[in-house]
């Protein structure tokens, strides 16, 4: 109770800090019922910082695997399916020869 009596009486924008080791805390009041409190480590901001390239390097390590496109399966067709291929295009070829040949025979 006697800290939130000690920062209601103090005016806004102003506040206390206080450091101990390289911990440093910050208290500011920044409104009427609003205080704003900030505190920061040498040790606690390096681990922040290899945890966040660590981070970065697992997703881009993750990332690019994710992004390879899948192979490509490419199938043949059987010797059926050659079959009725080489047939279509041969019936094609005989029915544009005949109608040529009909085209021709009506001049």
């Amino acid at each position: 109770m006697f800290l939130a009596g000690t920062l209601k009486s103090i005016p806004i924008g102003t506040g206390f800090s206080t450091r101990s080791g390289q911990a440093t805390v910050n208290v500011t009041r920044v409104s009427e019922d609003s205080v704003e409190v900030r505190a920061t480590c040498d040790s606690l901001a390096r681990e922040v910082i290899y945890l966040r390239e660590e981070l970065t390097r697992i997703r881009n390590e993750t990332g690019e695997e994710v992004e390879e496109p899948p192979p490509q399966i490419v199938k043949e067709p059987t010797g059926w399916q050659w079959f009725q291929i080489w047939t279509g295009r041969m019936a094609v070829a005989v029915l544009v020869l005949i109608v040529i040949k009909r085209r021709l025979k009506r001049n």
